[in-house]
């Protein structure tokens, strides 16, 4: 009987706040067998103190320091310790559902090889969650509705960073650990896509996701809006490097850090926009055209409305296919 093992993986770095509350939702688990690789990243609070305490009280929780610094070496120690059928990431100041391993489990279990599950979220502060937060929590819970995950990777971070789970071997025999860079959780995803794994989305909320100012992702550069958009540009490039030509709609803020970053590439590109005469002076020295001369090969589609149903039956009708050779960003 194969095992139904669960390695969880969660850097720690200064949640004495939180961090109790979280390893409780693990220890409520319905889904019994699993192990805690817990790695310390330099706390300088007392959050080592409270999970060394669960350590002597419950053989599945391990503690380990961080030899290097920052999330991604924490990440690469806890799954070189994990030793079980699955894994998971968990973060040190959220909540697991009492059911998320049983869920995800019982799902990877009657999935195919290269497999990751995932679930939906619900942020939950002790103030009101910021607007912003709960549309991406509303966009997130959207991909798993849909189960169209990949069409929209370089709109945003597709999955939760402590919200998926997959299989140990699969993970050790692709190194999908071991050349991560930073957003970390949205290059891995990209990893996952590369590597042609599918990802599944399970109906029922499986994060609890904490929103507070002291996140990592509010205070690190490395988790800022310029980071996550180098990083997808970057591997829109790789991915795309054989397209003859590629199109940019849309001349605000993002059309604009896209067409930056495919001249520093090289990149041939052509620029649009609904209003191409604010722009027939551009830095790129290009003649901005109207949507409605469309023809490169792919497009980046740098407007996101309320309402995508009209600039998405225009750009359908123009012959593209969001996922395929036109894409969110």
């Amino acid at each position: 009987m194969i095992s139904s093992r669960v390695s969880i993986i969660m850097p720690l770095k200064n949640a004495s706040q939180w961090v109790e509350e979280t390893i409780q939702s693990i220890l409520k688990q319905t889904h019994e067998d699993w192990e805690l690789i817990v790695v310390d990243d330099h706390s300088e609070d007392h959050s080592i103190e409270i999970v060394s305490n669960y350590v002597h009280q419950d053989n599945r929780i391990q503690l380990f320091k961080n030899a290097s610094k920052g999330i991604i070496p924490a990440l690469q120690l806890a799954f070189e310790k994990a030793s079980g059928t699955y894994i998971t990431r968990m973060d040190a100041d959220d909540i697991m559902p009492v059911n998320r391993l049983k869920l995800m489990v019982e799902q990877l279990q009657n999935l195919p090889e290269k497999a990751i599950v995932t679930g939906k979220v619900k942020y939950f502060s002790d103030t009101a969650v910021s607007p912003g937060y709960l549309k991406y929590e509303q966009w997130l819970n959207e991909r798993v509705e849909q189960q169209d995950f990949y069409k929209h990777i370089y709109r945003e971070c597709i999955v939760a960073s402590p919200n998926w789970m997959g299989r140990t071997d699969e993970f050790r025999q692709d190194d999908l650990f071991t050349q991560l860079v930073y957003p970390e959780d949205y290059d891995l995803c990209f990893r996952w896509n590369q590597l042609n794994y599918a990802i599944y989305g399970i109906d029922e909320v499986t994060l609890l996701w904490r929103e507070h100012p002291l996140r990592t992702s509010r205070n690190s550069i490395i988790y800022q809006q310029k980071s996550f958009f180098e990083l997808k540009l970057n591997w829109f490039i790789e991915q795309f490097s054989t397209a003859k030509s590629i199109g940019i709609v849309g001349l605000g803020q993002k059309g604009k850090l896209c067409a930056q970053q495919l001249n520093n590439s090289n990149v041939l590109f052509n620029l649009y926009d609904l209003n191409p005469e604010k722009y027939v002076q551009n830095e790129w020295n290009k003649v901005v055209q109207s949507p409605n001369n469309l023809t490169d090969e792919i497009i980046l589609i740098a407007r996101y409305p309320e309402d995508l149903s009209a600039i998405t039956q225009y750009i359908e009708n123009q012959g593209y296919e969001i996922g395929k050779n036109a894409f969110w960003v």
